[in-house]
């Protein structure tokens, strides 16, 4: 018996060969979908946070360098020998501040780059580059240091000690807090063994460096800690953010879900339910061909209902396995042939493309043939049985098209699906008579 779908090319793969893996398929499938887009959404609204943090903290930064420590150096260069050393301070520290807000800028998640890392995350790579710019900042301060007289540390001429902590609470800002804590007090410890190197002032001298380091020190730490906070809470808002969109998900997948089920019920209840009320009241005789054949088209679609909750690597062939099984229980030797890929199908159409075939293996009384060949514009379903006086087929919609062909006591069935985006095409001319041989 040829198959009018196979135009001339190699015989079709039989229905248990490549269809054994199986892929976790249903309705959550878009809502696991919606949910990654909400949490890289998330993780962007994050980045931006702290790309901004970030941001504004090198603007106050650059506030300080340029209004504050530079007319400071400035007004102090010929206090004390060594100028070069204050020059050459200021300048490698205004080469780490543009370095690192050129880096800001273009790892920045306005520009689309890659997205920030959270605290404690970063790469070896901004490792090794912060751990650089720290360094360079240490090594500016203490040449800054070096040639001043101990009367004058932490004065307007100790220029670099109102600036350098902020650099480090800038350059740390997207590490663990306690890099922070760790930079402050290595600079605040180098500082003192400088005075102490440079000779130690008196009492009352030291008494005003230590308030003057102490407000210093506070301010640099309390602006840590509260971009810290808000780093957190742009960290908490995100995963609420993730939190509430699963959420969502699950409701809307659930709700998804229960309308499925009511849509079922209610096809149940126009269908099912009316044939057992009637074999329950005995207005209904289940002696009766056309009651049999009935129970038999009710009891196959209940099969292919089951079918449908299943996860399958190929849903259209599986739920006509089912149909296929319904029958052979029935009495019926049928033979299921498969050719082609599977295609994406949405449920509905699945059951219009198999709606033609159920009811035709139905009505097999002996033997009966399936073919499902899936091309690249189309899908076709057919059924070939042995007997040609089974009632007729009813159009299922969805876009399914139905041809049925009746000769020498056989029926041919076939149910064809144009798939999404292609022209509707020209039906192929088939050899009817040798199909039906």
């Amino acid at each position: 018996m040829a198959d009018p779908s196979a135009e001339g090319h190699e015989p079709p793969e039989r229905a248990g060969r490549g269809q054994d893996a199986e892929t976790p398929r249903g309705p959550g499938a878009t809502g696991r979908a919606d949910a990654s887009r909400q949490v890289e959404v998330a993780r962007q609204i994050e980045a931006r946070m702290r790309g901004g943090l970030h941001l504004a903290a090198l603007l106050i930064l650059a506030v300080i360098h340029c209004g504050l420590a530079l007319p400071f150096m400035l007004a102090h260069l010929g206090d004390h020998s060594g100028a070069w050393l204050d020059l050459t301070a200021f300048a490698l520290l205004s080469a780490v501040l543009a370095a690192d807000a050129w880096r800001n800028l273009r790892q920045g998640p306005w520009l689309r780059r890659k997205a920030r890392a959270r605290p404690g995350t970063a790469g070896p790579a901004s490792r090794g580059w912060t751990a650089a710019m720290v360094a360079v900042t240490l090594a500016a301060s203490v040449a800054a240091t070096s040639r001043l007289p101990a009367e004058s540390f932490m004065g307007n001429a100790h220029w670099s000690f109102l600036e350098v902590g902020w650099f480090g609470v800038v350059l740390l800002l997207d590490r663990p807090r306690t890099a922070t804590w760790l930079f402050l007090g290595c600079h605040l410890a180098v500082t003192v063994g400088q005075l102490v190197h440079a000779g130690l002032p008196s009492r009352s001298v030291i008494a005003g460096m230590s308030v003057s380091a102490l407000a210093i020190c506070t301010f640099q730490v309390s602006t840590a800690l509260a971009v810290q906070l808000l780093s957190d809470r742009a960290a908490r808002a995100s995963a609420t953010l993730r939190e509430r969109e699963r959420w969502e998900t699950e409701a809307a997948v659930a709700a998804h879900m229960h309308a499925d089920q009511q849509a079922r019920y209610h096809d149940l209840d126009r269908s099912v339910l009316p044939l057992l009320a009637g074999l329950a009241d005995g207005s209904v005789d289940p002696r009766e061909e056309s009651v049999r054949r009935r129970c038999a088209l009710q009891a196959t679609r209940l099969r292919r209902l089951f079918a449908e909750h299943d996860y399958a690597a190929d849903p259209l062939v599986h739920e006509l396995r089912a149909c296929i099984d319904a029958a052979e229980r029935g009495g019926a030797s049928v033979h299921l042939a498969v050719r082609g890929d599977p295609v994406e199908l949405p449920r509905p159409v699945r059951q219009a493309l198999t709606e033609p075939v159920l009811a035709a293996l139905v009505a097999a009384e002996h033997t009966a043939r399936t073919t499902v060949v899936r091309g690249a514009r189309l899908v076709r379903v057919s059924a070939v049985i042995d007997r040609a006086d089974a009632p007729p087929v009813p159009d299922p919609g969805h876009g399914v098209r139905i041809r049925t062909v009746k000769d020498r006591g056989r029926l041919w069935v076939e149910s064809v699906y144009v798939v999404e985006g292609h022209a509707h095409p020209a039906a192929p001319r088939t050899d009817r008579s040798e199909f039906l041989q």
